[in-house]
């Protein structure tokens, strides 16, 4: 590939990667009737359901079943599969009760705090942009603590859970996809007894049973795994400054869709506490564009 030249198709991977994770909010909401505890259980079950034979069309199956026999591996994915399983949980229930736009802002601190977990953990050095950018998205979150009169808990859980996922898969040699297929065959155990449990004590797991209810619940691995392969494919071509400002697409359109298509209350306070977050935003990609290479 040439470097200066970024892959229409990584390119187009990335931004229907971010794009799909921007509007699945909209999903979440048609199976809001399901509960939040069902759906993530019915998500873990249908994303093992797609992923084995998507693995086995890559050629990765061989190497997916090696890994399930060390158990150096299955450690390390159980505590990510922990970490994965509280962010979608925590999105989940925050898209069915009408909280889209705090996630939008866990989505938004969510790349700064990389940063900032790479300079703490990882030895990587900031530089005063990036300070600055990080420093600006945390006086967002204080002002909308003092403002707002709320502790933004769930874009904080957000941000922090998948900042330690992408820590624990960084330190992972499986790829994307064993890797993903190593996590749900994890949970899956825990998934089905969930379900198990749930119709036995008389609470519905499909929902009203209707052909809309059962075609959403079965389209569940499809809308965590696509999403999942376009970003693994954008991540290994493009550079990372082009992907940085990309990602920033999922929690613009979660915001888009919280505020205009379900009318989420929006006050001015929580305009000044979201405007240093995209502050810090701004900062963090001039901190980028700044950073590439002159041909780029």
């Amino acid at each position: 590939m040439n470097p200066d030249k970024p892959s229409a198709n990584a390119v187009l991977s990335a931004v229907v990667a971010f794009g799909l994770w921007g509007v699945l909010p909209v999903y979440w909401k048609q199976l809001g009737h399901l509960g939040s505890d069902v759906a993530l259980a019915q998500r873990v079950v249908w994303t093992m359901a797609t992923v084995l034979p998507v693995l086995a069309l890559c050629g990765e199956w061989s190497g997916f079943l090696r890994s399930l026999r060390e158990a150096r591996l299955l450690r390390a994915h159980a505590w990510s599969a922990f970490l994965l399983a509280i962010n979608w949980g925590v999105f989940v229930w925050a898209a069915q009760h009408g909280r889209i736009i705090d996630c939008s802002l866990g989505y938004f601190i969510n790349p700064l705090l990389n940063v900032l977990i790479g300079s703490r953990m990882l030895g990587e050095r900031l530089t005063a942009l990036q300070k600055l950018s990080i420093g600006s998205a945390a006086f967002g979150v204080l002002t909308q603590l003092m403002l707002v009169g709320r502790f933004p808990w769930i874009g904080l859980l957000l941000a922090g859970s998948f900042a330690l996922y992408g820590l624990a898969r960084r330190r992972s040699p499986l790829g994307s996809l064993p890797g993903l297929a190593v996590e749900t065959v994890v949970g899956v155990p825990v998934a089905v007894t969930y379900l198990i449990w749930t119709q036995q004590s008389g609470m519905p797991i499909w929902g009203a049973a209707t052909a809309h209810d059962l075609f959403l619940i079965a389209g569940l691995g499809i809308i965590t795994t696509i999403p999942l392969l376009g970003f693994a494919h954008g991540a290994r071509q493009l550079p990372f400054a082009l992907l940085g400002v990309l990602q920033f697409l999922a929690p613009t359109g979660q915001f888009l869709v919280g505020a205009l298509l379900y009318h989420e209350p929006v006050s001015a306070a929580a305009m000044v506490s979201f405007g240093l977050i995209w502050l810090g935003v701004l900062l963090f990609c001039s901190d980028l564009w700044l950073r590439k290479p002159r041909k780029a």
